[in-house]
């Protein structure tokens, strides 16, 4: 190892400092777009206000979640903690506080986890532009059954939802008196009204100035002049301090409330006659200050508010927000150099806004052309007083307000002290909304060419609940507030009836290591399951149903992060639909082609199953690359003529489209007065889906169909849903040891666990099995039709037909003869047919036609050396990375010249990640080529730094293998039916026994296959994994796993794919399971050795204990995890170019090892999780070898002069015996048990923690290095 001299050390943190950090991604650029441009620089101050400009500073203060006992002995947390859930057993607060004190509650031994911001997962007769009636069925659904979402409510936890667009404020949630209902457990939304000023009047209503003394508590009065009445608020020059919700608490700022000087008069009535009416004569002044922090809305929005008593003296009802004074605030930044802005301080020409009117919009016409160019959110939020803004932390209720700190506040403090607002400044919890309710009546210019388009969204008549949620420990609280509970002196109570019908989070977690726990496995997801599902809160709790995203990781499979993997709610992948090509910044740019014709394909980004314990996920997919969808009414600049809608996508759009679907299905289920609860809502769901022919821990059941599950509610088009028995327990036995570890009283209930009685699935996890082992289930199949049906029963798997390969060396900087731009290039063309082929498989093979007839997926990779992807001879590590992205066409040459250009291409789909391998899939390839299939490689022609985004310098030629791999779906020899067919009468069901019987020589790992139950009109694609474990019995076990090279893509075990992408989120890569049953109870440690091939692979490991707690891994976190925050030792951080999922080889054994540790303290299923973090290039996968030794370890083994060694002799054999590339079908290989007097070679490994100790400790060896010695 080399030293590195504190000049490199100190480059890299200089990198650190000045990179901002990018946590979200608001508007997808497909990576060989990505343009980092300069963040924008924040300015807090206003004309309209003066504050002291060293308030607004970053502050060390974090939030933090802590759990413990004994509250009443720590004085400490009573005072600092901002609100939570306490008990007689024990607490759960949520604090802020430095990371000194943190510490310190850690050495006292509470549990101390810091809160997280959220992942948000996007990547957007008048025709509709998005599509999105067409692909999820909700055109037909409404033409057919008149079903729209109608009578439904949706809650979008989410960024916030800005109702301020035509097209989506009718969508707005309201109780039986009108008033909004919306929900902010962030604590962003108060907006503090209580300076006050008194004005005289008189028993004719007419105001008079006021001669004598003012009352005390009154900030100043009120004046007439000859110009009006106005609110004295300069008092004589000194002007009025007001004090001032700090809505950017905690990142900025040192305290939650802070002081601001306004120093102008403002109007409030033309004369004394005539003016703003106050029935108690005292006007509450306040000021919204609020505003995003990073991206296109990063800049501050400042709005003067008055509130007054309209009807009855003391109750404070209507509110009048200075909007168009705020608009010349928020665009002065447009004036020429010394100009003033036109602020007119007047709340006369204002719009006065009363809850229950359904105006409760503050929005803000600036040229008076009838279309609204502002907006300030939305008033009548309840709002989570999370920082004791209202009772300074105090516990005590209030009298008045009755609330206390860490209760909901009303939307309007009836004594005008304070109200609620909903808002949304990053735009992605308007864009999920969006995507449901558009009413498609707007118009947009979408393509810039003056044709107008709607955007109409999957459910146009459901109704939105907000839940602003930033942050991971605020999710609860919103999920439960939703689901019907209250939370009532420290306990959640259900109130009797859910507030939602669906919830949808467009979100997640992705650095799960901090969370010490495996994605479903870890409280968050363990929530989701146990609030999905009936009597698990309450007896009388009905369950509720709950759509996540499945995350933007992909390709690489395992990629879910938390709650979204989640077993019991739905989890969303995400599809195409090309109606981005030919918008904006895809305006004239020749590698997307020339039509947006292609859509339902599983995009590259799109996360991947399995789940952590093995079932099958996601379970549903929609569109996701990508659709538009109405925005929030917020221009930047005064003569902007920007509209109102943006591109959304990402797995972000996909869950809330599942989530309008859901809502049409939940609608038409009332309607037909048939009862239902989530796990019926999730069956019909994935049994009407539309099969995408991939595999099931790509696609799930396919491609939500709401028009099919609206033929099943009403018995039509001969449509059936199936279910089975075993999949609730077999998962239920697995959660239940994680959902004992959580002390419920902690978090304020007194029932919190799944319940024993069965709730039927479509998908079949058949449980975790040794080998050998059988299975069974009985699957039901309902007919709700007049019809008898006949159903075929087929278990079904994919199989590769054949691989083509081509290996080229990419040509930068080519144009476009007909769009010859500069800076415009076009993709290295090669036709499909041109890649070869094993002379044994030609008759699968023609020239005319390259794709096998009997194909039902194409898989294309691309994939190239990491020493071309990443220049190691930079003295920065990952300061000089290139790729070349994927592309597939459709090319029709019209004129028969035989040249390819831009207009005679149709982009059937394409890929792009940060990494060695793309990979993109086409479903039923046969039927999607009109003309020539032509593959696009385009080399990205600058390099990028991950620290600091495009370096504009020239990249160079890289040398690339393209491979396409060949599918179709086969008899799986695995499952067994009773019988073939089945016979299911007319509105009645019939079942089937299904049963999985296990080889004996079955490696450790998960397997995946569908249960295709198939009638003349419909089919479902029930989704069925189980895992292998293998038994761990004798104590010195020794157990070789070997490695296999194989030419499959999809998932499997025993090797790796290539699937890193640094400019994404921790989670992406690729991941592989293996599965330990611990079976002898003296077994206390276990010795692990993973090795791979390549020395630029590598692979973070991640070892969990049967309730899914990390108890090892090979890249600690360790130091830089308590002082950075970093989730483990390997990973990189976030930076102006990535999302969180570059990093670094930190490897404790070899160039292609590792090695690990791992204490065990029980017997059951101890669970290896590797990722790839890096992939070599130099083929599309890679295999995996593990050898471990399962042994006991106690000082009487030792004698005192005994050495212990680590040896590898073993391993080093393994490595010379892994498995020679082979065909597909013939790759099932044996697990190796050693016997222990065989295992003389292979030492107990004790020593391996201490190099994972030491690892810790050479953390800058890794990060900066110099090009290792040849």
């Amino acid at each position: 190892m080399k030293i590195i001299m504190m000049p490199k050390v100190a480059t890299f943190f200089l990198i650190l400092l000045v990179s901002p950090i990018l946590t979200n991604s608001h508007a997808f650029i497909p990576v060989d777009l990505n343009d980092v441009t300069a963040e924008n620089t924040l300015v807090f101050n206003s004309g309209i206000v003066e504050i002291d400009s060293n308030f607004f500073t970053e502050n060390n203060f974090k939030r933090y979640l802590i759990f413990g006992k004994d509250l009443q002995q720590n004085d400490f947390l009573k005072t600092n903690s901002i609100y939570g859930i306490r008990s007689d057993n024990g607490f759960f607060l949520v604090s802020v506080l430095s990371k000194d004190s943190a510490s310190n509650l850690v050495s006292q031994g509470y549990t101390v986890i810091e809160d997280f911001k959220l992942d948000f997962y996007n990547e957007d007769e008048i025709q509709d532009a998005s599509r999105i009636g067409d692909i999820t069925g909700s055109n037909l659904a409404k033409k057919q059954y008149g079903s729209s979402g109608n009578g439904t409510v949706i809650a979008v936890v989410d960024t916030g939802v800005d109702f301020s667009n035509p097209d989506v404020q009718h969508s707005l949630a309201r109780d039986d008196v009108n008033h909004p209902i919306m929900l902010d457990p962030d604590g962003q939304g108060i907006v503090l009204t209580n300076a006050t000023f008194f004005a005289y009047i008189d028993e004719n209503e007419i105001i008079r100035n006021y001669s004598k003394p003012i009352p005390s508590h009154m900030t100043s009065s009120v004046y007439v002049s000859r110009d009006g009445v106005f609110l004295d608020i300069s008092q004589g020059g000194k002007g009025s301090n007001i004090p001032i919700y700090n809505s950017f608490f905690p990142q900025i700022g040192s305290s939650i409330i802070f002081n601001g000087t306004l120093s102008d008069d403002m109007k409030i009535g033309d004369d004394n006659r005539n003016y703003i009416k106050s029935k108690s004569g005292v006007y509450h002044l306040g000021v919204i200050y609020q505003g995003g922090l990073q991206g296109p809305m990063a800049r501050i929005q400042v709005v003067p508010v008055l509130l007054v008593d309209s009807f009855i003296s003391g109750v404070y009802d209507t509110l009048i927000p200075d909007l168009s004074t705020s608009w010349e605030d928020y665009t002065r930044f447009d004036l020429a150099p010394g100009k003033k802005a036109n602020y007119d301080f007047d709340f006369t020409d204002e719009k006065p806004i009363v809850l229950g009117s359904g105006k409760e919009f503050l929005v803000y016409d600036s040229n008076n052309d009838g279309i609204n160019d502002y907006s300030a959110g939305t008033f009548g939020a309840q709002v989570l007083d999370v920082y004791g803004a209202i009772k300074n932390n105090s516990t005590d209720i209030d009298d008045t307000l009755k609330a206390i700190n860490g209760t909901l506040l009303p939307a309007l403090d009836s004594d005008g002290e304070f109200f609620g607002l909903m808002t949304d400044f990053m735009g992605h919890g308007t864009s999920s909304a969006a995507s449901i309710t558009s009413r498609g009546q707007e118009t947009y210019d979408i393509y810039n060419n003056s044709k107008k388009y709607s955007i109409t969204g999957v459910a146009p008549d459901a109704k939105i609940i907000p839940v602003k949620a930033l942050w991971f420990g605020d999710t609860v609280y919103g999920w439960l507030w939703s689901a019907g509970f209250d939370n009532q002196y420290h306990d959640w109570k259900f109130s009797g009836n859910p507030r939602v019908d669906v919830i949808s989070n467009s979100w997640g977690v992705s650095n799960f290591p901090s969370f010490n726990v495996s994605p479903g496995m870890d409280v968050l997801s363990l929530i989701l399951s146990v609030l999905v599902t009936p009597n698990s809160l309450d007896n009388d709790y009905p369950g509720v149903t709950i759509i996540s995203s499945a995350g933007n990781s992909g390709h690489g499979y395992g990629t879910i992060g938390l709650p979204n993997a989640s077993p019991f709610g739905i989890s969303v992948g995400a599809t195409t639909n090309n109606v981005f090509v030919g918008y904006g910044p895809f305006k004239d740019q020749p590698r997307f082609g020339n039509t947006i014709d292609h859509f339902n394909h599983v995009i590259d980004f799109s996360s991947r199953g399995p789940g952590s314990i093995g079932d099958p996920k996601p379970d549903i997919m929609s569109i996701g690359a990508h659709g538009f969808v109405p925005s929030n009414v917020l221009k930047i600049h005064k003569d902007s003529t920007d509209e109102s809608f943006s591109l959304f996508g990402g797995t972000s759009m996909a869950a809330p489209l599942v989530s309008g679907s859901a809502a049409i299905l939940i609608e038409e289920m009332k309607k037909q007065s048939k009862d239902y609860d989530s796990f019926l809502i999730k069956n019909i769901l994935m049994s009407t889906a539309t099969d995408l022919y991939n595999d099931p821990l790509t696609q799930g059941s396919g491609l939500v169909n709401v028009e099919s599950a609206l033929n099943y509610v009403n018995g039509k088009n001969g449509v059936f849903i199936v279910h089975n028995n075993n999949s609730y327990d077999n998962i239920k036995e697995i959660l239940d040891p994680a959902i004992k570890k959580i002390n419920s009283t902690d978090m304020g209930f007194e029932k919190f666990q799944l319940p024993l009685r069965s709730f039927p699935m479509t998908s079949w996890f058949a449980g975790q099995l040794l080998p050998g082992d059988r299975s069974t289930t009985t699957f039901t199949i309902d007919n709700p039709t007049n019809d008898t049906l006949v159903i075929n029963v087929n278990p079904q798997t994919l199989s590769l037909i054949t691989k083509t390969q081509f290996n080229g060396t990419t040509m930068l900087r080519q144009q476009d003869s007909i769009l010859n731009k500069t800076d415009t290039f076009i993709p290295n063309y090669v036709k499909l047919s041109n890649l070869g082929h094993d002379s044994n498989l030609g008759n699968f093979f023609n020239e005319d036609n390259p794709i096998p007839e009997e194909s039902s997926l194409m898989i294309l990779n691309v994939n190239f050396n990491f020493s071309d992807f990443m220049n190691n001879t930079s003295d920065v590590y990952a300061d000089d990375l290139k790729i070349a992205s994927l592309y597939l066409y459709d090319w029709i040459d019209n004129n028969n010249d035989t040249k390819i250009t831009s207009d005679e291409l149709s982009m059937v789909n394409r890929a792009g990640s940060w990494g060695t391998v793309q990979e993109l899939r086409v479903s039923e390839p046969n039927d999607k080529f009109k003309g020539v299939p032509l593959v696009g490689v385009y080399p990205v022609p600058t390099r990028y730094s991950y620290w600091l985004g495009d370096t504009k310098q020239n990249s160079t030629s890289m040398d690339y293998t393209i491979s396409a791999s060949y599918y179709e779906k086969e008899k799986w020899p695995l499952l067994w039916s009773n019988s073939e067919i089945i016979t299911v009468p007319p509105n009645d069901s019939s079942t089937v026994d299904i049963t999985l019987v296990t080889p004996n020589d079955f490696q450790t790992g998960v397997y995946q296959g569908f249960l295709s139950f198939e009638s003349d009109k419909h089919t479902v694609n029930a989704p069925v994994s189980f895992v292998i474990k293998q038994p761990v019995i004798e104590n010195d076990s020794a157990i070789v796993i070997k490695g296999i090279q194989s030419n499959d893509v999809l998932y499997g075990n025993g090797y790796t794919k290539g699937a890193f992408d640094m400019v994404n989120r921790y989670m992406a890569g690729d991941w592989r399971q293996y599965y330990f049953d611990i079976q002898n109870e003296s077994i206390n440690s276990a010795s692990i050795e993973i090795s791979w091939i390549n020395e630029d692979t590598n692979l973070s490991v991640f070892v969990t204990d049967p309730s899914g707690q990390i108890i090892q891994t090979n890249v600690p976190s360790g130091v830089f995890g308590h002082f950075l925050d970093w989730t483990s030792l390997d990973w990189l951080g976030n930076s102006v170019f990535s999302q969180g999922g570059g990093f670094f080889p930190v490897k404790n054994k070899d160039d292609t090892s590792t090695v690990l540790y791992v204490p065990i303290n029980q017997t059951g299923t101890y669970t290896i999780l590797t990722h790839s973090t890096l992939f070599g290039g130099e083929s599309t996968t890679e295999p995996i070898t593990l050898a471990a030794k399962f042994t006991n370890i106690s000082s009487n083994m030792i004698s005192q002069n005994q050495q212990i060694d680590i040896e590898s002799e073993l391993v080093s054999e393994i490595k010379e015996d892994t498995i020679p590339p082979q065909n597909v079908s013939n790759t099932i290989n044996d697990t190796s048990n050693t016997q222990p007097e065989s295992d003389s070679s292979f030492s107990t490994g004790i020593a391996i923690g201490v190099g994972i100790g030491i690892a810790i400790g050479i953390l800058f060896i890794f990060i900066i290095r110099q090009k290792p010695p040849k």
